[in-house]
């Protein structure tokens, strides 16, 4: 009866002064001041505790066990067997204990006072980080076997000073092997930080960082290196190609804001995403570099100045850029139009174009126009589908003495062109009329009565016989 009414005395000022849910379950002091007890934390662990006790002061092991940890934000289920040892007088408390928790193993030490913690030194290997972070209401996107170290100097209900790091290594994070540390340093409500996420394929790194936890703000300096975007087309909705780097800053007050440079386009790339927008400034960029973005056959090489302006709610690409430099590659397409009529579009450059067009659903609508002195190429209403990697659209000739409009459609390593007979025969029999009585003469007959008719007689049947055989 007198150990019934001790535990119950001891379950109600343990759990008062902890401010916990503790039920003693048996107390054994026949031997005092060496006793046994044996509680029940929050319903769920097994606390034991045999050694020295007196009024002052305590020197006793400790075993803790438990199949959960809860906290206030969720309970997971977890098997913890931690021993330890606490010793000294109730004003000053050394702790210190090891076992495993989370899958891993912890080991720690501090010293506890009535209103503060000094030297607080936890450390944890190969703990599961999907458990440790969903104790903290977070989500570990990376997952994996982790190692985390606490030190803290110093820390009261007002008051904290330490450093926390944090490694783990997901040897499958959507088909790439990452590793992730950070460190963080504390003082009270300001914490500085450093990030590294790297592998083989890329590397990011969050430097100079700062949080501020009382105003939610954080910000930090980034770099990105890719090395190559093909490595990491299972983590991306959209499958570019080719490598990326760029360097800016990266700052969160309610939204998210990231501005960058990057050189990797051949020119300046100046870009900033903001409110579920991306915007990005091209200077002098090679319109070839952002069109390897693109998983289909590329047609152009030039020097790109404009912008694209990219929404990730509606999903949805802009750009709009005045182009210097611009020539075509050796494609299908050209050998089509250099047999067709004898224009070799690889010798001509553009220094007035432009290219115009938006992407979306895998589907690109736009105009490109290139002019020089001489000639000029106009391809508009253009539909892309990056997806089948096919061309549908109307364009029209001024080049190389020669003169006509078209479309073209199929695929873009094997398109289809049907030419505008008409206009080009048109534009050859004018040449040949102007050597035999001279232009001036062949523009004053065109402009009498019925001037033009014998010729148009003349175009369509030309025309209609020739496209027997294109």
């Amino acid at each position: 009866m007198g150990e019934k009414n001790l535990c119950h005395f001891a379950t109600t000022i343990l759990s008062k002064k902890s401010d916990l849910q503790i039920d003693v379950k048996s107390i054994d002091i026949r031997h005092y001041p060496q006793v046994n007890i044996v509680m029940l934390v929050e319903k769920k662990a097994k606390l034991t505790l045999s050694g020295s006790i007196n009024t002052n002061k305590l020197d006793m092991d400790y075993n803790l066990t438990s199949d959960c940890i809860s906290t206030e934000v969720c309970t997971i289920d977890d098997l913890i067997d931690i021993k330890g040892h606490i010793k000294g007088l109730f004003s000053k408390l050394i702790i210190e204990g090891q076992g495993t928790a989370l899958e891993g193993k912890v080991n720690y030490t501090l010293i506890k006072y009535p209103d503060k913690v000094e030297n607080l030194h936890v450390d944890m290997k190969d703990i599961n980080s999907s458990k440790l972070f969903k104790l903290m209401g977070e989500t570990a996107y990376i997952t994996g076997k982790a190692n985390a170290q606490a030190h803290f100097y110093f820390m009261n209900e007002k008051h904290k000073n330490g450093y926390f790091t944090y490694t783990v290594k997901d040897k499958n994070f959507k088909g790439i092997p990452l590793t992730l540390s950070t460190k963080i340093n504390i003082h009270d409500e300001k914490h500085t930080f450093t990030t590294n996420i790297s592998s083989n394929m890329m590397t990011l790194v969050l430097s100079e960082g700062h949080y501020n936890q009382i105003d939610k703000i954080a910000e930090a300096s980034y770099l990105l290196d890719i090395k190559n975007f093909n490595a990491l087309e299972n983590t991306l909705v959209y499958k570019p190609q080719g490598s990326f780097y760029a360097r800016g800053k990266i700052r969160y007050d309610q939204t998210l804001k990231i501005t960058g440079l990057s050189k990797s386009f051949g020119g300046l790339t100046d870009f900033t995403f903001e409110y579920n927008a991306l915007t990005i400034k091209l200077d002098n960029v090679l319109i070839e570099k952002i069109t390897q973005l693109f998983p289909f056959t590329h047609i152009l090489t030039a020097n790109a100045t404009g912008d694209i302006i990219y929404s990730t709610i509606k999903d949805t690409l802009l750009v709009k850029t005045k182009l210097t430099n611009a020539k075509f590659t050796h494609t299908k397409l050209v050998d089509i139009i250099h047999e067709k009529s004898g224009i070799n579009m690889l010798k001509e450059t553009f220094d007035n174009a432009s290219l115009d067009f938006t992407y979306k659903d895998k589907s690109i609508l736009g105009n490109l126009k290139l002019e020089n002195p001489h000639s000029h190429i106009y391809l508009t209403n253009t539909t892309i589908d990056t997806d089948l990697n096919t061309i549908n659209a109307y364009f029209n000739f001024n080049m190389q003495n020669q003169v006509f409009s078209g479309k073209v459609y199929g695929r873009l390593d094997d398109p289809k062109v049907n030419l505008n007979m008409q206009k080009l025969i048109r534009y050859q029999m004018d040449k040949q009329v102007d050597k035999m009585i001279g232009k001036d003469n062949r523009e004053i007959m065109e402009k009498m009565p019925m001037g033009d008719v014998a010729k148009d007689m003349a175009t369509d049947m030309g025309a209609s016989f020739i496209k027997v055989f294109f």
